[in-house]
């Protein structure tokens, strides 16, 4: 489905555009200084979405407060039974991210997912070492339709053996983590060399993510744990590019002063959930690009979302203003369950009683546990809701992030020839034009595409009133008599 508004956000005069991947099996994408290239040479902007709660499980996602899989698996197990979770872990794998999800992301004009995945779709806990052909199928099979689609992926080891956080995101082990158990650096380091053998000429992939959000005491143990990844993976693999997320969660690369490999891109994450203007937003996210400047290596944002309408708008308009030299971001996430705290879903999963009952006992099990029955019919439902024919599309949400349009464009106020202040507004604001319009024509439009008012103006200020407008976002579209189209955005606080 494409875009339904096409002319939103920005003026068709444009410098470049988000490019469908352009693959093959024997060149790939790469670093070149600090930009990102595709196997051509061309510069690209790696934008598109996580496929977070698919290889590894969130109760955030699936509407279970801050849990990590294993206790989701293992609470889920505790009432109906192993058989049964196992057929619901498997039923999930086959079920929530498919070949159509993939084709729908393509239509959204992406070019990249990320994919996170738990350690153990490829290797138990307890048979380390010995890896599973039903993982490699599931990350076989995602491949391919990335292929099919012109999808880009990034593989993102989420979970690392132990776990490389305390966070529930990273599914640890309080007792032996990543960073104190020299078997799960082994293990991790071995998988990384698997990974890399198996898919060494699979030019659809852009990236290995080697660690997601890592976060350690030491500086000097994250730095020797990527070092010995790298040294596994490059004694199989010189091809891809490998993306480094630096510590406490993605967030400092202080510790890096040169680059641990050349063929790199430093990953952050950005939610902007403590930073409450476009001014905060910026200077975190400029950060990076100092980081880009010293190191001379491309920055990429690997999370961000999770946050109103508002605050997504105003984070995705500075990861892709060209000053930040960000190349590309990836949202937070493609599918949740629509109860998901108070933020905006991209496919939204329908919820039923049964399902949150279980939740809420698997998240909290000082609760009053539910019936296997109950449980039952909630996972019945829950695999039901998952399929992309059954979630509910968030056409506002796809419309801010609209990847169909220019990622980069040149100087606004130039090329619209005119200037709406103040943006964003309480009561009113005004629409001030360079040179005076005859008989131009102004409409406003919300995220939807309602028309709200058509107003024919002549003269070079209009003053736009809030009147019934809600809080939020709207567009404006002017077209004088020469037919000359301009569109901006407007934010009503």
């Amino acid at each position: 489905m494409k875009k339904l508004i096409l002319h939103i956000f920005f003026t068709t005069t444009i410098t470049t555009i988000n490019a469908q991947a352009v693959w093959n099996n024997t060149t790939f994408v790469h670093r070149n200084n600090q930009q990102i290239l595709d196997g051509q040479n061309n510069v690209i902007k790696l934008n598109g979405v996580n496929l977070g709660g698919w290889l590894m499980w969130e109760g955030w996602i699936w509407g279970g407060g801050f849990t990590a899989e294993k206790d989701i698996y293992n609470n889920i197990q505790t009432i109906v039974g192993s058989t049964s979770a196992s057929n619901f872990r498997d039923s999930v794998y086959h079920n929530f991210i498919t070949k159509a999800d993939i084709q729908k992301i393509s239509q959204e004009c992406f070019n990249v997912v990320r994919i996170p995945f738990n350690h153990n779709i490829l290797e138990d806990d307890f048979n380390p070492y010995i890896y599973k052909q039903s993982g490699w199928n599931l990350l076989d099979s995602v491949l391919q339709w990335c292929e099919d689609y012109s999808v880009y992926a990034v593989l993102d080891l989420h979970s690392a053996p132990g776990g490389q956080s305390t966070s529930f995101t990273a599914d640890p082990d309080f007792i032996i983590n990543l960073w104190n158990g020299s078997i799960n650096q082994t293990r991790t380091k071995r998988l990384w060399k698997a990974i890399a053998n198996r898919y060494q000429n699979r030019g659809i992939i852009a990236a290995y993510d080697l660690l997601n959000e890592p976060n350690v005491t030491s500086d000097a143990d994250m730095l020797t744990m990527y070092h010995d990844i790298i040294d596994s993976v490059r004694s199989v693999d010189n091809n891809h590019m490998l993306s480094i997320e630096g510590n406490n969660y993605a967030q400092n690369f202080s510790m890096f002063t040169s680059l641990p490999d050349p063929n790199m891109n430093f990953q952050f994450h950005m939610y902007s959930w403590f930073y409450n203007n476009a001014d905060s937003i910026a200077a975190h996210i400029n950060y990076n690009t100092n980081i880009s400047n010293s190191l001379n290596v491309p920055i990429w944002c690997g999370e961000w979302g999770e946050n109103d309408y508002a605050h997504l708008d105003t984070t995705l308009t500075i990861l892709n203003n060209p000053i930040y030299k960000v190349s590309g971001s990836s949202s937070w996430t493609w599918k949740k369950m629509k109860t998901t705290l108070q933020y905006p879903y991209y496919n939204g999963i329908d919820t039923t009683l049964e399902w949150n009952t279980s939740m809420a006992w698997v998240s909290n099990t000082t609760l009053p546990a539910p019936l296997p029955l109950v449980m039952q019919t909630g996972i019945n439902s829950f695999i039901n809701n998952i399929k992309e024919q059954n979630c509910t599309f968030n056409i506002p949400l796809s419309n801010i992030l609209n990847a169909c349009l220019p990622s980069a464009i040149k100087d606004e106020t130039e090329q619209n020839n005119i200037n709406i202040y103040p943006n964003p507004y309480t009561t009113q604001t005004t629409i001030a034009f360079i040179k005076e319009q005859k008989n131009t024509t102004i409409k406003i439009t919300d995220l939807l595409g309602k028309e709200i008012k058509t107003i024919n103006f002549t003269g070079t200020q209009l003053v736009i009133d809030k009147g019934e407008m809600k809080a939020g976002i709207y567009f404006v579209q002017t077209t004088d008599t020469q037919k000359h189209i301009y569109n901006r955005k407007i934010i009503i606080q």
